[in-house]
């Protein structure tokens, strides 16, 4: 079961917020995943404690979007673009969900957003690793089999350090940019070939912030494990 003391509540379209509660988090009217914004600055708040322990970060992206919405007139007539993009990251944000309630559950911290495009956010910390490369292997297989286009991931684990809350929106930027970073090269490498991923994981390993110069300062992240 999720740690207590991460536990959050979320607010979904259509919904009343009650009071004015600063643990709520906005969820994608489209995915019903949690929007970057609230993402972000709740990341931000919880890392922190999070990096005491192993936390990890996957971003997905969809492969062959452009493609399928551009293609999907063929099939239906009355879908095609925006629609059928919209249609597919539906059922994404759905898969996506479904997996994290029966993946996720036992881990002391978890949570799924959205930049607000093509992407799939999943941090989580309490499992190992590998066990979480080998979760993200089970979403990839599940979006895979049941919805329109498969998503490739790149993801890294943040080197367990102390960290202090003046940091921490530094070290967010940090780790994020790497896995996006190694996300955006995997997918122009297959473009260049001429092709398109189908549901690949790219795995940085362990990102440690390090000590730049000066009283606790932050530089940029070493790759200590995995493949660029």
């Amino acid at each position: 079961m999720t740690n207590p003391a991460y536990q959050t509540s979320y607010l979904r379209v259509g919904e009343t917020p009650v009071g004015t509660e600063r643990g709520v988090l906005y969820c994608d009217p489209l995915t019903s995943l949690v929007a970057y914004p609230s993402f972000e600055q709740y990341l931000i708040q919880m890392l922190p404690a999070l990096a005491a322990d192993e936390m990890h970060i996957a971003i997905g992206d969809v492969d062959g979007l452009r493609e399928y919405v551009m293609e999907r007139r063929a099939v239906d007539p009355y879908s095609f673009g925006h629609l059928a993009g919209n249609a597919c990251m539906r059922t994404i944000g759905a898969l996506t969900s479904e997996w994290a309630a029966l993946e996720l559950k036992d881990v002391d911290f978890h949570i799924c957003g959205t930049f607000g495009g093509d992407e799939v956010i999943v941090a989580a910390a309490g499992l190992s690793h590998d066990a979480f490369l080998q979760k993200i292997h089970s979403l990839c297989h599940d979006l895979k089999v049941s919805s329109p286009r498969p998503c490739s991931f790149a993801l890294a684990t943040l080197e367990r350090c102390t960290l202090e809350p003046q940091h921490a929106r530094s070290a967010y930027r940090i780790l994020v940019s790497a896995v996006d970073a190694r996300l955006f090269s995997m997918k122009e490498g297959a473009r260049l070939a001429g092709a398109h991923l189908e549901g690949a994981v790219a795995d940085l390993g362990t990102v440690s912030l390090g000590e730049a110069p000066g009283q606790n300062g932050i530089e940029h992240p070493t790759k200590i494990g995995g493949g660029w």
